[in-house]
């Protein structure tokens, strides 16, 4: 029953992130996901749903392609390093994450346009791409991992 649900928990969150993201350019929805995967350490759902976000993140365009895989990358990277920091499970410490997502989201767009041969990069609107990817993250976190723990409750 569980695993059903975490099946149906999944797969409505990869709906609701495909529809937002048509909506709102640049975003990267699945983020929060990964950040509740890690939270949870919920690797075995993690196993299949990353190359999920990667593969979906590359065919939706979102950002320059292969970038997915940097910006995944560079987002366990850094959540591994706050977690040696602070407590997980806290809101300040993923509105310091999402601070540090931003960051990451310009970086690899700044490094990753010259590779690709992209005439005239808009540091301007990779900014603003850059602050709307902050701001998501910690609201939705905040939704989500409250939601989540109403509809799926923790394996104990």
């Amino acid at each position: 029953m569980i695993m059903l649900r975490h099946v149906l928990w999944w797969s409505a969150f990869i709906v609701a992130g495909i529809a937002l993201q048509s909506v709102v350019p640049g975003l990267d929805a699945f983020a929060v996901g990964l950040i509740l995967l890690l939270e949870d350490r919920d690797y075995r759902n993690l196993a299949w749903l990353l190359p999920v976000f990667i593969i979906l993140q590359e065919g939706m365009g979102t950002g320059l392609f292969g970038s997915s895989v940097a910006w995944y990358t560079a987002l366990v990277l850094l959540y591994k390093l706050g977690r040696w920091l602070f407590e997980v499970n806290n809101f300040f410490f993923v509105l310091l994450l999402s601070t540090w997502f931003g960051a990451a989201y310009f970086g690899i767009a700044w490094l990753m346009a010259p590779l690709q041969d992209v005439p005239g990069f808009d540091a301007q609107g990779t900014l603003d791409k850059s602050l709307i990817q902050a701001l998501y993250v910690p609201v939705a976190w905040w939704l989500l991992a409250g939601l989540r723990r109403w509809i799926v409750p923790r394996e104990e």
